[in-house]
């Protein structure tokens, strides 16, 4: 394994070429080019505060938006690496029969391109933040942090889903499922608190979806509910935000373990991988 990691750090040039390419085929052909990466959270920022200031007004939080925001940007990222990465390597047959390089180059250099889009909707997000006015948490520190459990997550999952979708083409189809279904049980655009309600005793279960903790972290540094939503913390309010030790702490050791099987496994599998496509 890490005779593997030396190699890839060999071809750290071709990791950088590969995203580029990414991020130029996104826009080939466009007249705006990577404008439409600022235009994207432009136009979702806007709609989302017109649609919620006209329906969303529950006389707990401020601005719902940036808390529905602060953890819709995250999970765009986590999917759109995950959807794109699966496909990545039954998607350049020339490359992987005919040219030598480490394989696991192809989903880096999709969740290296999510990355960089990641990074230009926060900036317009911060930017945004800055233009209301926004009061800002000294957790705002962590974010660094944060984003690093994601990414490892994310890596790890990517990962597992490009090598397995060689040998089992039907896994791409259940990603794009599975992520779906996925949005619907992470605590985006509803509160955790309305799922504690319903759950009761059994709300621990829900916390053993990492995106539900890493999410939660986001919008806890991000929307700063101890700030904008101080009502939630009180007794018989419904809560803004969760976050669990244990489940932060589960959430950490399952993405690097993950990030350590998913690389196993691509490593293991790649050996077959030209007879497969």
């Amino acid at each position: 394994m890490l005779d593997r990691l030396k190699d890839l750090w060999a071809h750290r040039e071709l990791l950088f070429n590969m995203t580029k390419k990414e991020l130029k085929v996104k826009y080939k052909r466009s007249v705006l080019g990577f404008f439409w990466s600022f235009m994207t959270p432009l136009v979702m920022l806007a709609v989302f505060a017109l649609v919620f200031a006209i329906l969303a007004g529950n006389g707990v939080m401020q601005w719902y938006v940036v808390y529905i925001i602060a953890g819709l940007f995250p999970w765009l990222f986590f999917v759109n690496s995950v959807t794109q990465s699966v496909g990545t390597v039954v998607g350049n047959p020339g490359l992987v029969k005919k040219v030598y390089f480490p394989r696991e180059i192809l989903p880096l250099a999709a969740i290296g391109a999510n990355v960089f889009h990641f990074a230009l909707q926060m900036l317009v997000l911060f930017v945004f933040l800055l233009a209301i006015g926004w009061h800002f948490s000294i957790h705002l520190l962590y974010l660094p942090l944060v984003f690093l459990l994601e990414v490892a997550f994310t890596l790890g999952l990517c990962m597992f889903v490009s090598a397995a979708n060689v040998y089992l083409r039907d896994v791409q189809h259940f990603v794009e499922v599975a992520t779906m279904a996925w949005f619907w049980l992470t605590p985006i655009v509803y509160l955790v608190g309305q799922v504690m309600n319903v759950l009761g005793g059994w709300f621990r279960l829900y916390l053993l979806n990492p995106m539900t903790n890493i999410t939660e972290l986001w919008q806890f540094i991000i929307y700063n509910p101890h700030y904008y939503a101080p009502e939630s913390y009180e007794a018989g309010a419904m809560q803004v935000n969760y976050l669990s030790f244990w489940g932060i702490t589960g959430t950490a050791v399952l993405s690097v373990l993950l990030v350590v099987f998913g690389y196993w496994y691509f490593v293991r599998k790649e050996r077959g991988f030209a007879e497969q496509i």
